[in-house]
Formats: C-alpha cells, structure tokens, sequence
C-alpha cells in the first residue's frame, strides 16, 4: 500500500502558503489543547479563542502600524511616511524635509498593526502561537497551518514525478526546505506525516 501512495504524480495546485492561512490550528497557551486562529474574510486581522478553555489571545499591544502625512512647516513641501509593525509610540518623531533639509518634529498616527509576518519558525504568523502540527525531523522541524495543509505536504513528499503548473510567482512547494524535497527523506517524513495526522 504504501508504495502505490509513492507512485502517485504531483501537480502543483500553485498555493501559496496564504492559501492554508484561514484557518490555522495552533497550542492554547493557556491549556495546551488544540485550538484555532481564524482570519477575518478580506483583511488582514485575525481572532483565537480556545473552544476548550476558552482563553482569548490579543495581538501584541507593542505592534503598531505609524503614518504621518504632513507639509514642511519651512517650505510647505509635503512629507509622507508609512512605517509598518513599529514597536513603540512616541509623542513626536523627528523628520529631515527631503526638500529643504530642514529637521522638525511631528505627531504621527498609530494605529494596531494586523499584518502578519510569515515565519519559517513552526508559528503562526498572526500571534505568534505554535502550531499544533509539528515535529521535529533530524535538525529540522516539519510544520502545517491546518489538516488541508498537512495533506498537501503528504501529497507532494510522497509523489515521485512532481509538475509544476503554469504560474507568475514562486509557490508554496518551490519554496520548500531541501530536506523535504530529497527523495531519501521520503520514507520517514510519510510516517511522520501520518502520526501528525493522528494528532487530530
């Protein structure tokens, strides 16, 4: 059986690894139990809640999204600046007038930052809470957002012809370690995907 799973034929579907982000099951650090970080349709927030105890995770009040959208007070000159997932809020920053060189301070906005930042980590990008399925692999760690995703890196590990698709960008699978596109490692990542798979 488990050679005919190894005859199959791959086609790249051209999913990126945004395309498993919808629903992305992680630990509760609160109960360690298997929950869930959704993300909010056509935006980028996103919202845990544990089913099992309930816990709620906020994003990180340190994160903010700045913008200033101002004119020179020398030259009327205007000055724009957007600085994404800042750390720390400040009444006033100073700015360099790109046109007269001249150096002011100015109140800039802040506003929580929802952008999430992909990671290579075996975290969810979101709140940076681990994820459910993961295990580690010699010094490497092999990781899914969700059940779907599981079943994709399945699909691909255990293919011997892998086919790309027509596409403009890199896909999630061109993108892939080198430890899971060696067919040596295919064997024990397929036994490793399947006690992930049991882990529900």
């Amino acid at each position: 059986m488990a050679e005919a799973v190894h005859s199959t034929r791959f086609k790249d579907q051209n999913l990126v690894l945004w395309s498993f982000a919808r629903r992305i099951s992680v630990c509760c650090p609160n109960c360690q139990q298997k929950a869930e970080v959704e993300k909010e349709p056509n935006s980028h927030r996103s919202k845990f809640c544990c089913v099992n105890c309930h816990y709620q995770h906020n994003p990180n009040p340190g994160q903010y999204d700045l913008s200033l959208n101002v004119y020179c007070s020398q030259c009327a000159h205007r000055i724009s600046i957007d600085r994404p997932r800042v750390k720390s809020r400040r009444q006033a920053i100073k700015v360099k007038c790109p046109a007269c060189d001249s150096v002011k301070s100015y109140q800039p906005t802040y506003k929580l930052s929802y952008w999430p930042a992909f990671r290579t980590d075996a975290k969810e990008p979101f709140f940076g809470l681990a994820l459910w399925y993961q295990a580690p692999f010699k010094d490497e760690v092999l990781w899914a957002y969700n059940a779907e995703h599981l079943l994709y890196l399945e699909q691909y590990i255990a293919a011997k012809v892998r086919e790309r698709n027509n596409r403009r960008y890199a896909t999630m699978v061109e993108k892939l370690p080198l430890f899971m596109q060696l067919a040596k490692n295919r064997e024990a990542l397929l036994k490793l995907l399947e006690r992930m798979k049991r882990k529900g």
